[in-house]
């Protein structure tokens, strides 16, 4: 069974009286969106999707916290970003020049991704049916708020050692010797571990399942800092297993019920054109700035999801 969203709650629509969003809600008891929803969450994707091709990530941690402020925190939202997820990480990779060999890592990681993706969806499920929603909000809300906190704190911490002559050093997990191993020419080590990157792989797939990410947030950093991978080539790399991630993120919450295909159609129309500039300028901008704008991002995202979960933001 589809959820559809409540009314918008963002800066205009707190101006709109009670009875008019009342109103508004009954078109979507008949499937349907108003114009201005329509309008405002297209623009809302095209934004996610510049970011989306910018970053390389799929969008779906921006997805979550912008849907709650328009229209109210429901699951549905999570299935929604895993769908916007896939067409933006499709039309980010059709963008890019696109080299075969950036196939072999997410191959490689996607045997971890997989079972992270049904477990996380799994515990999701579990929390859905045994709890409240305003607990499984709690849950979801919460997870993004330190997730996004510590990884964008990590990533304006390292551009700003960098920038002053002391970089961090870069793909530890690397020196981690666990067979099997199999070899990536393009990365900094000539052999990497096959199990550490399924592990890796593993945890990131579980997040990606339980609060509705494509990866892209975690990977990215972690293809930097853990694996060693230069910021362009983490960007490529990210994109396809996104793309991965957020196929099978898409069919699994489907098959639950918790995507909302009217939101999905708007956001992906917006975010294709998103998608296609932000890749564009991602070419463009050197590689400390595209950290630097990734951790200014997270942190401004994870201060949007913890007013909602202090109820500074109605939802």
């Amino acid at each position: 069974m589809f959820l559809d969203p409540l009314a918008p709650l963002n800066a205009a629509c707190l101006l709109i009286p009670p009875p008019l969003l009342a109103q508004v809600d009954n078109l979507h008891r008949f499937g349907e969106l108003a114009p201005l929803e329509i309008l405002t969450t297209a623009l809302a994707g095209c934004g996610i999707g510049l970011v989306s091709g910018l970053f390389g990530v799929g969008g779906g941690f921006l997805i979550v916290p912008v849907l709650s402020a328009l229209y109210g925190f429901r699951l549905a939202w999570i299935g929604t970003a895993s769908c916007q997820a896939l067409g933006q990480a499709t039309t980010g990779l059709l963008a890019r020049r696109f080299d075969w060999h950036h196939l072999q890592l997410p191959l490689i990681v996607s045997g971890g991704l997989v079972t992270g993706v049904w477990f996380g969806s799994s515990v999701l499920a579990v929390t859905e049916v045994s709890t409240a929603n305003d607990n499984s909000k709690n849950v979801v809300l919460g997870t993004y708020t330190v997730l996004l906190t510590l990884v964008g704190l990590l990533s304006l911490w390292e551009v700003r050692r960098t920038r002053r002559g002391r970089p961090l050093k870069r793909g530890w997990i690397a020196d981690w010797h666990l067979p099997p191993y199999a070899s990536f020419p393009q990365l900094k080590a000539s052999r990497m571990s096959i199990t550490v990157l399924a592990w890796f792989g593993l945890a990131v797939g579980f997040l990606a399942g339980l609060v509705g990410l494509s990866g892209g947030m975690i990977m990215l950093p972690g293809l930097i800092y853990c694996v060693g991978l230069g910021t362009h080539q983490a960007v490529a790399v990210t994109l396809v297993i996104v793309w991965l991630v957020a196929a099978q993120a898409s069919v699994i919450h489907a098959w639950n019920g918790r995507v909302d295909l009217w939101l999905a159609m708007s956001l992906l129309a917006g975010g294709t054109i998103g998608a296609r500039i932000g890749s564009q300028l991602s070419n463009r901008l050197g590689g400390s700035t595209l950290r630097q704008g990734f951790g200014w991002l997270l942190l401004g995202t994870a201060a949007l999801a913890a007013a909602q979960l202090a109820d500074v933001i109605p939802h």
